[in-house]
């Protein structure tokens, strides 16, 4: 008696009901504040990628055309620059530097040997502050390469 007694009372009921829905509510909710966080931030990241990329193939071109132009390499030092991905965004600094290496290739005639010069990019790559996903303080780095194929005087 007491049990069909509590099932029809329905003092409450709607509480509970506009509890539990904005609790469903509030998971959807911050699974999409989490979601667009996270392809925010990688995002970010994509675009740091393309700057490295765009900077490390623009000093290629450089030596080339100062190989081309003036037979020589010219100065491969490290250079030091800033990826910004928006105008009001922290500036982080990022490192290009170069290695020239002749190689021999065995698998052509002896006579052709090429230079090959690597452009590595490499930076700091700070987090959110909200990430849960990302270690901190992470380094990031881009290597592109170009060869020089010439043929050896005799």
């Amino acid at each position: 008696m007491k049990i069909n007694n509590a099932l029809q009372n329905q003092k409450g009921s709607a509480l509970i009901e506009v509890l539990a829905a904005m609790g469903i509510l509030l998971f959807a909710i911050i699974g999409m504040m989490i979601s667009i966080s996270y392809a925010n931030y990688k995002s970010t990241l994509n675009y740091h990628y393309r700057v490295a990329l765009l900077k490390a193939e623009a000093e290629l071109q450089v030596i080339k055309l100062q190989h081309s132009s003036y037979g020589t390499f010219g100065n491969l030092g490290t250079q030091d620059f800033t990826i910004r991905s928006h105008s009001n965004a922290k500036p982080i600094n990022a490192k290009i530097s170069f290695e020239v290496s002749t190689v021999n290739d065995p698998q052509t005639t002896l006579r052709t040997a090429y230079t090959s010069i690597t452009a590595r990019v490499r930076w700091l790559e700070t987090p959110p502050m909200h990430t849960l996903y990302v270690s901190p303080n992470e380094y990031k780095e881009v290597v592109v390469r170009e060869d020089y194929f010439y043929e050896r005087p005799q």
